[in-house]
């Protein structure tokens, strides 16, 4: 009999909702009582709703239901509140009760709103989750959900964001929605080919016991997070994890009161980089073992982050002579010089002039390119330079990441500077090899200008100096110099660590050449002093340019200079 009522009711509906645009669920038959089962009244109406644009009104009450609500496009469903309590309790509000064992609503389309309700798992087990926006080959966009309770999904996923069979979740937004006790609060996942990009999060809380993971992503980018609370007590495998893809979490509050040392709060992924955290933390373990930013402050962590200084030698492109630049190479030129022009102050400008049909680099030399390390930070690589050119397309930035040659964007040929360059993962396997690239496809001679070039390894921009002055000096307050112990000596042939000025050598050694051949070269105007034992010597040859050959008497000590290209001049000399 409830079903033929329902049926007339139905087929009333239209000519009402036609003048309303209002579909009330229990003029259409829900009971509303936390009894009887309305997923037949619900979908129905849901459905009803779809096909005339119309929104499903919740009076106040407890609908329970036991199937999946699906919710197709362009569907709102409006409730009465969140009740009286902060816990769910059904009084007072809309409460949609899931006594079954699938995913409460699942949103599969575009313009779905959802307000002022709550969605509850009525004993705290065996229900699939909450909400899902589910993309199934198809993009799902422009959802909204505001002042939602989901509470007790604790076998299942409070708010899960999935995207399957090229499809793709976006422009969702999602206010002040509260999630209490669950296995997880909010999942973002996405299919191989498909996608859940730029979606918001605004205010919220995830709060309560139980749960495996608070916020968990396994793929997607530009998803935001602003304001939010993540303060479970503990969470099994940590309160916000992130296996692949990018997080951004502005000013969001994380916090474990009884969360075990050994489990984080806060875990990037090898595959993760460019998320961006910051906020209040209580501390505790955080592992980044991707390429990240958390910038969380806290009595009892410390967020430390890969600075920006630039590593690039001889940044300012002093001792430009004879088309060559020191500490860098260049190929597939006509001719290069410095010029006057000024961009940066105390930045050398070059002219590059690059014949028809050529192409070529600027690269630095490979003995001077900035050494990744074997920390995660070290992955991913930034550089790039300010370049001018009226040529379009014809100067780019390339470098080597492990899947392959990556190319940076074109100047536009404005004849404006512009600042040129990339941010690419690191080939760890062979030279990641970056350099500024132009290709001379006209028919005639091209030119363009380069200066300020920078380079910086992790998620941190590099930055440009500021030198005192424009032949590479940088002279600002006391210098203190390491003395080391750490060097090879074999053959005459002594290797010295890059860091460090002032060096004891031990015993009567004969030395022949420093740094030469395959060791790291110091940089041009890097000054050593050699702390000696009685006995030992250094030979006057091309490699060491001195006064004459030297032989240390006690106390001896003998200072050079390096002129970059693994040869040395004696500046000074004592106890010989």
């Amino acid at each position: 009999m409830r079903y033929l009522i329902i049926m007339v009711l139905a087929s009333l509906s239209s000519s009402v909702v036609a003048q309303t645009n209002f579909i009330n669920v229990k003029t259409l038959g829900a009971y509303g009582n936390g009894i009887n089962n309305d997923y037949a009244v619900l979908q129905q109406a849901v459905d009803s709703a779809a096909s005339i644009g119309a929104t499903v009104f919740f009076p106040v009450g407890n609908y329970k239901i036991d199937q999946t609500l699906v919710i197709p496009a362009g569907v709102s469903l409006l409730g009465s509140g969140r009740g009286i309590t902060a816990t769910g309790t059904p009084a007072l509000g809309s409460i949609i009760t899931n006594a079954g064992t699938s995913v409460t609503m699942s949103v599969r389309g575009t313009n779905v709103m959802i307000l002022n309700m709550v969605i509850y798992d009525d004993n705290n087990a065996g229900a699939g989750g909450g909400i899902e926006i589910l993309a199934d080959g198809k993009i799902v966009e422009s959802v909204v959900l505001r002042e939602i309770l989901i509470s007790g999904f604790t076998d299942g996923v409070a708010l899960k964001l999935k995207a399957i069979n090229a499809g793709g979740i976006t422009y969702c937004s999602f206010y002040d929605v509260r999630i209490r006790y669950g296995a997880t609060g909010v999942k973002i996942e996405e299919q191989a080919g498909s996608f859940v990009n730029s979606n918001s999060f605004y205010h919220g809380a995830i709060s309560g016991d139980g749960f495996d993971y608070g916020i968990h992503v396994s793929g997607g980018n530009n998803n935001v997070f602003n304001g939010t609370v993540i303060e479970p007590k503990s969470s099994l495998y940590g309160h916000l994890v992130v296996e692949k893809g990018e997080f951004t979490g502005i000013r969001i509050r994380i916090e474990g009161s009884s969360q075990p040392d050994s489990i984080p709060l806060v875990e990037f992924k090898a595959d993760t980089r460019n998320s961006y955290v910051s906020g209040i933390y209580s501390g505790g373990l955080t592992i980044d073992d991707g390429n990240n930013f958390i910038g969380f402050r806290s009595a009892k962590s410390l967020s430390q982050q890969v600075g920006g200084n630039n590593l690039f030698q001889n940044a300012v492109f002093y001792g430009v002579k004879n088309g060559q630049v020191p500490f860098w190479e260049v190929s597939g030129i006509d001719t290069l010089m410095e010029v006057s022009q000024v961009y940066l102050k105390d930045m050398n400008v070059i002219q590059v002039e690059v014949p028809a049909g050529t192409s070529g680099y600027l690269r630095p030399a490979p003995i001077y390119l900035p050494d990744p390390k074997s920390s995660p930070v070290y992955g991913q690589v930034n550089f790039g330079a300010f370049i001018k050119t009226n040529a379009k397309n014809l100067v780019t930035t390339t470098s080597r990441s492990p899947s392959g040659l990556v190319t940076g964007s074109y100047h536009p040929g404005d004849d404006q500077w512009h600042s040129i360059g990339m941010t690419s993962l690191v080939d760890t396997v062979q030279s990641y090899n970056p350099k500024f690239y132009f290709n001379n496809t006209t028919g005639s001679k091209q030119t363009f200008l380069i200066t300020a070039p920078v380079l910086s390894f992790g998620y941190t921009q590099p930055q440009t100096d500021h030198y005192l002055t424009s032949n590479g000096g940088v002279v600002n307050g006391t210098i203190t110099y390491g003395v080391g112990q750490n060097y090879q000596l074999s053959g005459g042939f002594l290797v010295l660590p890059a860091e460090g000025n002032v060096f004891t050598i031990t015993g009567a050694v004969s030395i022949t050449r420093i740094n030469h051949l395959t060791s790291d070269r110091m940089p041009a105007g890097t000054m050593i002093t050699l702390l000696l034992d009685s006995g030992a010597t250094v030979t006057n040859s091309a490699y060491i340019k001195l006064v004459s050959s030297y032989t240390a008497a006690n106390n001896g000590s003998i200072t050079l200079v390096s002129l970059g290209d693994g040869t040395w001049r004696e500046i000074s000399r004592a106890g010989s």
